[in-house]
């Protein structure tokens, strides 16, 4: 198991890769800001130009103003998903670069005390440095045809249609301007919302797999991974319940849109080493950080339903999860529904 020393080090990693994302999304947000803004102005006079002409939603779409919008909203939304593909790839680009400095420093931390990387050099095993080229896999999949660059691809015509869609509704029951323009504001925000999911989830994952790519280039120094969740209660059930998991190098870690979980490097041991000297104590988990907490805390994590059944002894933590495979997106760890648990 690895010494207190090496969750330390992967916590300060994740922080920093935290505050990238952080970063990332204010940038996302200042774009869809300059994006969205003349929109918005125009939207808003569309609006009061049919509410006090009184026009109906079809005498609306003959203007020649609506017709212009129409392609604005479009132009405007595709515009903002093109440069939130932008500012993601740099977001997994940084996160890659944390990673390539951070791994050898989360691996050196994660070997038995006394032991170091330098101390392995001298004796022949040395720390492999991979180039940034060897992560272009998952770097820049935002580009057209990849998997980033398909979801963002569907932002702007969907926020364009929905957008078009609430000024019809709005027009057609005599709702105020102001109000519709508050509701198109809105829908465009989950434009914003959904770039902001996905460059979360797409910067930490390019931080984990660059991490297991590294490991994975120095099997003489690390065995595998294991699964280290956030101890709060923003954590899902599925991430807690499988902290602490065994992975192979050559496993990508099941993860979920957002999921902040890290990796704990198992590097070798005494007896690697051939050395006979008592292992550090274990690590304690999230599942032992749970157990820990209030009632009402588990069941506002778990789900009122879930809880009184593991309350009951119905069900145990890893009942809670299920993993999915994606063709695409590969496997992913996810809580169970209510109804495929049975309770």
């Amino acid at each position: 198991m690895p010494p207190p020393e090496v969750q330390r080090a992967v916590e300060q990693m994740a922080k920093q890769v935290i505050a990238l994302d952080a970063a990332t999304a204010a940038r996302l947000i200042e774009e869809y800001a300059t994006v969205y803004a003349r929109l918005q102005r125009d939207a808003l006079r569309l609006l009061n130009l049919a509410k006090r002409q009184e026009l109906k939603p079809w005498q609306v779409m003959r203007l020649e103003r609506y017709r212009a919008l129409e392609s604005q909203f479009l132009s405007s939304t595709v515009r903002f998903s093109r440069a939130a593909g932008g500012i993601i790839t740099e977001s997994q680009r940084a996160a890659v670069g944390l990673s390539i400095r951070g791994a050898p420093l989360t691996a050196n931390a994660g070997l038995p005390a006394g032991i170091t990387l330098d101390n392995l050099a001298n004796v022949g095993i040395s720390w492999n440095r991979l180039p940034e080229e060897a992560f272009e896999a998952f770097v820049g999949v935002s580009g057209d045809g990849a998997p980033i660059g398909n979801l963002l691809s569907e932002l702007g015509p969907k926020a364009s249609a929905d957008i078009k869609a609430t000024i019809r509704a709005g027009i057609a029951i005599g709702e105020g301007p102001r109000a519709t323009a508050d509701k198109i504001r809105r829908v465009a925000g989950m434009d914003l919302s959904r770039a902001l999911t996905i460059s979360r989830t797409e910067t930490l994952r390019a931080h984990r797999e660059a991490t297991r790519l590294n490991y994975a280039a120095n099997s003489d120094i690390v065995k595998g991974y294991r699964r280290h969740a956030a101890q709060d209660e923003a954590t899902c059930m599925a991430c807690i319940a499988l902290d602490g998991t065994l992975y192979e190098l050559n496993e990508p870690l099941d993860s979920h849109p957002n999921c902040r979980c890290a990796m704990l490097p198992e590097t070798i041991d005494y007896k690697d080493l051939g050395l006979d000297v008592p292992d550090a104590t274990p690590l304690p988990t999230a599942r032992d950080w749970f157990a820990k907490q209030s009632p009402a805390r588990q069941s506002k994590m778990m789900g009122a339903r879930r809880f009184d059944a593991y309350k009951k002894g119905k069900i145990d933590l890893p009942d809670l999860v299920t993993i999915k495979s994606d063709p695409v997106w590969g496997k992913s760890a996810t809580v169970k529904s209510v109804k495929a648990l049975g309770v």
